[in-house]
């Protein structure tokens, strides 16, 4: 994600990082060693220690209606994580959006497309 910020420096976003813990590492509120790899001011990060997010999305098994195109490259059991959802300006909590990806890294260039 930071990649695709850099190249595209101009471009009118903003990006939600949430972290929350899936691996065993995943322990803490991450901290400035964690956020550094998006540390571009349009980026904010939360952290999400009981993966509301996630529950709120649905959970994995409600991927398919998160967006109009997903391009998921891994098997989620039971949080949603790694993932990138694309949102157009304006639209309303609970609309899905236009593109998600999973693993991000893995995407970059569907990521880069979308801005």
């Amino acid at each position: 994600m930071a990649d695709v910020l850099r190249e595209y420096g101009a471009a009118p976003v903003r990006v939600f990082v949430v972290w929350e813990p899936v691996l065993a590492t995943d322990w803490g509120n991450p901290g400035a060693a964690m956020t550094s790899y998006i540390p571009d001011p349009r980026a904010i990060h939360f952290w999400d220690p009981g993966r509301r997010l996630s529950a709120l999305y649905g959970g994995p098994a409600n991927l398919p209606r998160l967006a109009a195109t997903q391009k998921a490259g891994f098997h989620m059991k039971d949080v949603v994580w790694d993932t990138a959802l694309v949102y157009p300006p304006g639209l309303k909590w609970g609309a899905p959006a236009t593109l998600l990806v999973a693993p991000v890294v893995k995407h970059r260039s569907d990521l880069a497309a979308a801005l």
